[in-house]
């Protein structure tokens, strides 16, 4: 198993930019799409029937309400500038009653905003016809309401309207989970292209038996896979002061059934292909597909196809997602995790299972 770890090394000393793609990769995406590690996203707003005063209390008092957006005040000539250039792709029409999302595109986070908006506009009616009722100005019965503990809680009446959504932490998830299917298969291929060119019939010859082999690769492909993932979360952690929400170390420790889940993935591609050369064209494939059925892109929440919904469950990088939205901004016990660690680790037993065999029989 030494030596198979030795020559590992030896070709990631060799050829470092095939083994550390991925990890740039994931950070130029995550960075990206996650506003640079900033988890607060700015909403342009205008209105057609508030005066500009009222306009920007409002705005103030909805971006102190939102926890990842601030509402800015625009007139509606700058809004529809913003709109043609997509940046960003939405705004908002703020009215004294109503509000309207105005969108370039589905984002993801519209649904999140638009749920939050809905709560809070119905919570200014209860406001107004309890001070109504009391007979006292709004203001002042909404500072006795919070003095005096008259607390109540808004739901919009759509349970799938309202769901959670950290626009930061969901692309650092999601592309580091689907670029380490690219890493973890990749550095599995070796055992292919052993294959195809009879070496590994010569290292079956030497002292090493079958098992050592394969825990030898198995084994970096593990280490790797967790290594990239530890980096990158590290990094963004540490260096771009992105928020965990406090469970940090719950999604390091969330990472290691899925790591499993994906090795296992990998040494089934592995005996499903014949060459590696049809390995290469099988990881774009696979991997593309996991991430879109998974909710690396977009949460899963904004799919509106039953079947979609229904096969996500399959793969295990919605599992991932779930277990590191649940430690973080979900705010979900680890206890409370066993199903999804549960499900992955599944997954690990019957695709090396059947991956192994596959290997066996060629």
């Amino acid at each position: 198993m030494r030596a198979v770890l030795y020559q590992y090394g030896r070709l990631m000393k060799r050829h470092p930019l095939s083994f550390l793609g991925s990890l740039a990769l994931t950070i130029l995406f995550a960075a990206v799409l996650g506003s640079g590690g900033s988890s607060q996203l700015e909403v342009p707003v205008y209105t057609e029937d508030m005066t500009p005063q009222k306009l920007t209390d409002r705005a103030a008092l909805f971006s102190e309400e939102l926890e990842n957006f601030t509402l800015t005040v625009k007139d509606e000539e700058a809004v529809e500038q913003q709109l043609r250039t997509n940046n960003p792709p939405y705004a908002l029409l703020l009215n004294e009653h109503t509000f309207s999302m105005l969108e370039m595109y589905e984002a993801p986070e519209v649904a999140a905003l638009e749920a939050s908006l809905i709560q809070l506009y119905a919570k200014e009616q209860l406001l107004s016809r309890g001070a109504e009722a009391a007979g006292e100005e709004e203001a002042v019965f909404a500072g006795r309401v919070q003095e005096e503990g008259l607390g109540f809680q808004v739901t919009s009446g759509e349970e799938d309207a309202a769901f959670q959504y950290d626009p930061a932490l969901h692309p650092l998830f999601g592309f580091s989970l689907f670029f380490v299917i690219y890493s973890i298969s990749i550095s599995l291929s070796t055992i292919v292209r052993q294959r195809q060119e009879g070496t590994w019939d010569r290292i079956i010859l030497s002292p090493l038996s079958k098992v050592q082999l394969y825990a030898g690769h198995l084994l970096f492909a593990f280490c790797f896979g967790m290594g990239q993932l530890l980096i990158i979360f590290l990094l963004f952690r540490f260096l771009f002061q992105v928020d965990f929400h406090g469970g940090f170390i719950p999604a390091l420790l969330v990472l290691v059934p899925y790591v499993l889940a994906v090795v296992s993935l990998g040494v089934l591609l592995s005996g499903l292909v014949r060459t590696y050369r049809q390995l290469d064209a099988v990881i774009p494939l696979v991997s593309v597909s996991i991430a879109m059925l998974g909710g690396a892109f977009w949460p899963l929440e904004i799919v509106t196809s039953e079947i979609l919904q229904q096969a996500a469950g399959f793969v295990p990088l919605k599992h991932g997602m779930d277990l590191l939205i649940g430690v973080t901004y979900g705010a979900v016990p680890l206890s409370s995790t066993m199903l999804s660690v549960s499900i992955l680790l599944l997954m690990s037993v019957i695709f090396i299972g059947l991956g192994l065999n596959l290997m066996e029989r060629r």
